[in-house]
């Protein structure tokens, strides 16, 4: 990364000498097995793959949210618009800043190759035009020939469009394994050390959880243990018979039903009247297909583990804890915990 970084920097500081440049300088990139080219002017910063935020289900486009510079930026995935295989991205991926005009935001690429300085005679216009356009010209070099992106498309593309479902979502192809997130989680704390001079040591025993309500209580859940965001009204609720009160149905998303637990009922025996609006949270488990119904999302919080207050546990379980910011009493669901317990199961 630093390789690509100092070539940055030494390339583009004798292009500006010139009044009318005669070449351009490009961040070669791979996106699939297919090779890219973009502006090295756009280009703000390449980091290596780190944990993203999801605070809500996000437009199939983006994979997720990511604090650059004091800003929340979209992280995309540009394989629909390029009508590229929707391959899986690893450990190896990057993730490309790019700012242009007053939008910030970040590509996903599965491999940065390298950064050239291109004469323009060996860029030559696409031979076509398509509605978006974002492919704007073809850059023949010595060793391949690649496809020059758009970036101006692409950033109108990554702010305007509608969620029409894509081929696929973003956030599917990002890698989920315990191995992975635990890489990712360490290098997102790597970063925000850099950025905000914080010592690491004082960021090492955070966790981030999505903090989200359910009638008037506030809960929170550790990213981790969360699959995915999905919205009630998208889906249908089916009522199952014979099941305890807690739950409320099943719903299918993507092919496969998910167990729907009321948890203001689960943890308080108090019934909840949900609306259309909420939010469905699927809990990560390889094991289990559940999910939790909150009337909506709130922010994600950042907590210290001598912050968490344990409550009594009641037959030796402590699926519930507690912790309290601004006043504001916010109650820890241990999913581990809720996951192993017997009640869940349906006799």
């Amino acid at each position: 990364m630093e390789n690509i970084e100092n070539q940055l920097t030494q390339l583009q500081a004798p292009l500006e000498q010139f009044d009318e440049p005669q070449e351009k300088i490009f961040v070669i990139i791979g996106i699939g097995e297919d090779i890219y080219a973009m502006d090295a002017k756009r280009v703000l910063e390449v980091l290596k793959f780190t944990e993203l935020s999801r605070p809500e289900r996000l437009p199939s486009h983006i994979a997720g949210l990511f604090e650059y510079d004091g800003k929340i930026i979209n992280v995309a995935d540009i394989k629909s618009v390029l009508n590229i295989e929707p391959t899986p991205y690893d450990l190896n991926s990057m993730i490309v800043i790019i700012k242009v005009e007053d939008n910030i935001f970040a590509i996903m690429a599965n491999r940065v190759l390298d950064v050239k300085r291109a004469d323009l005679s060996n860029i030559q216009s696409v031979p076509y035009q398509t509605q978006n356009n974002f492919i704007e010209s073809i850059y023949d070099c010595d060793t391949f020939q690649c496809s020059v992106l758009n970036l101006e498309a692409i950033s109108s593309w990554v702010i305007n469009h509608p969620d029409d479902g894509g081929f696929k979502n973003g956030f599917d192809l990002i890698p989920k394994d315990a191995h992975s997130l635990e890489v990712l989680h360490a290098r997102k704390l790597e970063y925000i050390e850099k950025t905000s001079k914080n010592p690491y040591k004082i960021l090492t025993d955070k966790d981030e959880f999505v903090s989200f309500c359910v009638a008037e209580n506030k809960y929170c859940i550790k990213m981790n243990d969360i699959k995915g965001f999905y919205k009630l009204q998208e889906t249908k609720m089916i009522k199952v018979p014979c099941t305890p009160d807690f739950i409320l149905g099943l719903v299918n998303i993507k092919g496969d039903f998910i167990c729907i637990v009321d948890i203001k009922n689960y943890f308080h025996s108090q019934k909840f009247s949900y609306n259309s609006s909420g939010t469905i949270i699927v809990l990560n488990s390889d094991e289990f297909k559940i999910g939790i119904l909150a009337d909506s999302i709130s922010d994600n919080i950042q907590i210290k583990p001598d912050e968490i207050v344990s409550l009594k546990k009641q037959e030796n379980r402590s699926e519930l804890m507690q912790y309290v910011k601004d006043g504001e009493i916010y109650m820890i669901i241990n999913v581990k915990e809720m996951l192993s317990n017997d009640k869940l199961f349906i006799r």
